[in-house]
């Protein structure tokens, strides 16, 4: 998608879009969560720690092959790409992987799955957030599964179990031997088709509590496709849009409801 066409995109978003405080969410689980935990910026001590691992990889200048899973990146569609470019231009950003974070300790998730690896810095925040977390990450390149790897080996992350291969495959042995789904992050291929497989697999193992986030459910049309699908399923009852992730809610209490949030 054209730079000026996500800017439109944006600035539309924004106007109709409910701020951090809460102003105009008549759902008392939405305001609260909007209010308490996206709002919140509260430092963890881990946090410092990641972030100095990410310092690295953005000098890092070694080059490696890259076999493509998913819709890859607009700028890098290549064979070799360096390492401080797939941390420019792969990994969310700080406040993301944070908020991601903070959603993990707040529902105290223990089973939790990424599609989608990259360098490993996301699942670190995942991991760390609670060390009694299972955390299951799929990779498709297996040289940036090997990077990822080291991160985790850096950070003394032991709570992760990286599996690399193409993601249908690695994600329905991933949810073979778990009981039930707690998070799901789905950033692994931004295409309708497989983002669409992808979550009808992990509503085998969701449950009541069970949050999914999107990445970049803007991306092209085809994410907006997607997650408007995702929206309308009938086991979705509430989702938050907030442009540059979408959260997915299925708890059975709730009145159907979808929320765009400026973050």
């Amino acid at each position: 998608m054209h730079i000026s066409n996500r800017l439109i995109k944006y600035f539309k978003f924004y106007i109709g879009a409910k701020g951090l405080r809460g102003y105009g969410i008549h759902s008392p689980f939405v305001f609260n969560l909007v209010t308490q935990i996206i709002r919140k910026n509260k430092s963890e001590l881990f946090y410092k720690k990641i972030e100095k691992h990410r310092k690295g990889l953005l000098k890092n200048k070694s080059v490696i092959q890259i076999t493509e899973m998913g819709s890859g990146s607009c700028k890098y569609s290549g064979k070799q790409r360096s390492i401080k470019n797939i941390a420019a231009h792969s990994l969310k950003p700080k406040r993301q992987a944070q908020l991601l974070s903070r959603l993990v300790g707040h529902f105290q998730y223990s089973h939790i799955i990424e599609i989608g690896t990259s360098l490993g810095i996301t699942t670190c925040y995942l991991a760390q957030v609670n060390p009694k977390c299972q955390v299951i990450t799929l990779e498709g390149c297996p040289e940036i599964s090997k990077i990822a790897q080291t991160t985790f080996d850096s950070l003394q992350v032991k709570n992760v179990q990286l599996m690399t291969g193409e993601f249908k495959q690695t994600l329905n042995k991933a949810i073979e031997g778990m009981a039930r789904l707690d998070f799901v992050f789905f950033d692994g291929n931004h295409r309708y088709e497989p983002t669409l497989d992808y979550f009808n697999i992990c509503l085998n193992k969701k449950h009541n509590n069970t949050l999914f986030v999107f990445d970049d459910i803007h991306h092209s049309l085809e994410m907006e496709k997607a997650w408007e699908d995702i929206t309308t399923h009938p086991e979705v009852k509430a989702t938050i849009d907030l442009y540059f992730m979408g959260l997915v809610f299925f708890k059975k209490e709730l009145t159907k409801q979808h929320f765009k949030i400026r973050f």
